[in-house]
């Protein structure tokens, strides 16, 4: 019994992914919310400053990119928890029930900070190699795309197969049922319910 506590009190190590992650993720979006604010005061202190519109973009996608990278960490230090430790009281489109869960959430997210940073790539390179490195993203990108969509397959088709397996499971117990009624007439040997039992223990005190 103790060796069983040990090996299930061993699932609490997760905690230090849960609370770094946590940590990593508050600071990103603290980091990001300062960027933020520093850029809106730049947007209203220079009106008259002659900006190109690339570079108001490249500052907003690198943002974007900070938070995004926040939101990752975050979901994925609450579906360790929800994993191991216990549910959370989150909403449902944030409640992980297994691992799988979570990887779908990790790979969507995933491939929108690719696309984002990829974007920003597009904006500052001023070289000849954006093929190459819209081949660098793409090919990552369509593989998580890939496997978002197979994936997402195969738990439908488990969603589906749900109620079938459930009616069948409910149809074997009518028929159990049926047959333990019919007990008597088909042959088949039916216990005593707790009135029979009741009736033959008064038998036997009143013969006695």
């Amino acid at each position: 019994m103790k060796v069983v506590r040990f090996i299930a009190g061993m699932r609490y190590f997760v905690l230090i992914p849960v609370i770094g992650l946590a940590i990593t993720a508050g600071i990103l979006f603290i980091r990001g919310g300062i960027d933020l604010l520093g850029f809106l005061w730049e947007m209203v202190a220079g009106i008259g400053e002659t900006d190109t519109k690339s570079v108001i973009i490249i500052e907003l996608v690198e943002i974007v990119h900070l938070f995004l990278v926040g939101t990752v960490l975050f979901i994925t230090s609450f579906g360790l928890y929800q994993l191991f430790i216990q549910p959370l009281p989150l909403p449902a489109w944030l409640e992980i029930n297994d691992i799988e869960e979570l990887e779908l959430n990790l790979v969507g997210l995933t491939a929108v900070v690719l696309a984002v940073n990829f974007l920003s790539v597009v904006l500052e390179q001023q070289d000849d190699n954006l093929a190459l490195y819209g081949i660098g993203y793409a090919l990552p990108i369509a593989a998580l795309a890939y496997f978002i969509k197979v994936r997402s397959k195969t738990k439908d088709n488990e969603r589906e197969n749900l109620p079938t397996s459930s009616k069948m499971n409910s149809q074997t117990s009518g028929a159990n049922w049926v047959l333990y009624e019919r007990g008597d007439k088909a042959g088949i040997p039916s216990y005593p319910t707790e009135e029979e039992k009741t009736g033959k223990k008064e038998n036997n005190s009143q013969s006695k």
